[in-house]
């Protein structure tokens, strides 16, 4: 979540600014209720039933992070969407129910009036779409992200470039980078290096590793008829139940 806001600061502030100003409309539209209700009360009721959408957010950028290039993204990801407004849709009708200002008031029916439902609903859809479009795109950091890596072993400094990685194993603390100048250990987890490298080439098969796709020579059965991948250098690296079928689905998805 310290993550997604320190990369997203404007998505985060989107939300606040969105409250602000439903909370200024609602309280001049109801010019008549003015002496009633303060305005300070409909800002906080405004802020209450947008401010979650940053959690929101973030688990969208996770979820479009994590299905990078797997089978029935789109699917996914529009369920996903569904799924969030709906949880909004609950989240509204709580907050208004117990906590608007405009309760009991004549035309008001949970706590809202039929006007803000429309634009509310109208709102969430286009935030949504807004949202989705503007983390698949590449950010400007992103797009500048060096393409080197720098490594050290021992008084030595590599630079090592992605493609020279052919894969990465967690163990403990550490991550192992096992690349064409050897192997180096780094003290870093193993999910800043998924995050770092492209997920397009870079797939995780277990939870404590990560493999290079343009290194891998083949997909064979090992005990159990469990998924192995063999690199081209002869290592063989156990690909977990939970990634079996998805890193199937990728390498057919390259096959000609």
């Amino acid at each position: 979540m310290i993550d997604f806001a320190q990369r997203n600061k404007k998505l985060v502030g989107l939300p606040i600014a969105i409250a602000l100003i439903l909370a200024s409309f609602i309280f001049w539209r109801e010019n008549e209720l003015r002496d009633q209700v303060p305005l300070f009360k409909v800002i906080l009721w405004q802020m209450a039933i947008w401010i979650p959408w940053i959690l929101g957010f973030a688990v969208l950028d996770r979820a479009l992070r994590l299905t990078q290039d797997s089978k029935y993204r789109s699917v996914k990801i529009l369920a996903l969407c569904a799924g969030l407004i709906a949880l909004h849709f609950g989240w509204f009708f709580m907050i208004s129910s117990n906590f608007s200002p405009y309760i009991g008031q004549y035309g008001c029916r949970f706590g809202v009036f039929r006007y803000f439902f429309v634009f509310w609903t109208f709102i969430d859809i286009v935030l949504l779409w807004f949202v989705v479009d503007k983390l698949q795109s590449k950010s400007p950091e992103e797009a500048s992200l060096p393409f080197r890596l720098e490594l050290t072993r021992g008084n030595n400094t590599y630079f090592c470039e992605p493609s020279q990685i052919h894969y990465l194993a967690s163990e403990n603390y550490y991550t192992k980078l096992f690349t064409t100048e050897g192997v180096f250990v780094m003290r870093k987890p193993l999910k800043y290096f998924q995050e770092l490298l492209p997920q397009q080439i870079f797939k995780k098969i277990h939870r404590s590793t990560i493999i290079n796709v343009n290194h891998v020579s083949e997909l064979a059965r090992g005990q159990n008829s469990k998924l192995d991948v063999i690199m081209k250098d002869g290592t063989r690296r156990r690909v977990s139940r939970n990634f079996a079928k998805d890193i199937s689905n990728f390498f057919k998805s390259r096959t000609a």
